[in-house]
């Protein structure tokens, strides 16, 4: 299976370069949204930027958080975040996501580990 997802460009420059190797989302609160659960190893994403650029990733594995803080605890923010690798600010940044701090508090997080391989 291969899903497609926008992403704003300085992610998809970190994920291109290979610097970024952990995807985090969050399945928002109410319908239409997509549920990050149903991601499997083996499966593939299709990210495009902002710029309308692409790259396909394969799902290396995806873990589950209660807590944005657990996962950058567990996971780190050398692989994950694209903005800085300060925790705290880390933190901040993804909560400040349209939805996120709602979304995380109901459903979790995912950490979601990619390989390019194109």
């Amino acid at each position: 299976m291969e899903y497609s997802f926008t992403i704003n460009n300085r992610a998809f420059k970190a994920i291109k370069n290979r610097n970024k190797r952990i995807e985090i989302r969050a399945t928002k609160v109410g319908k239409g949204h997509f549920d990050y659960s149903i991601l499997k190893p083996n499966e593939y994403i299709k990210f495009t930027s902002f710029d309308h650029e692409q790259v396909r990733c394969k799902i290396i594995k995806v873990n589950w958080y209660k807590s944005i803080e657990k996962l950058l605890t567990i996971e780190g923010t050398q692989y994950t975040l694209s903005s800085t690798n300060n925790y705290n600010e880390g933190v901040k940044s993804i909560k400040s996501i349209d939805g996120y701090k709602e979304a995380i508090m109901k459903n979790g997080v995912y950490a979601i580990h990619i390989e390019c391989v194109e």
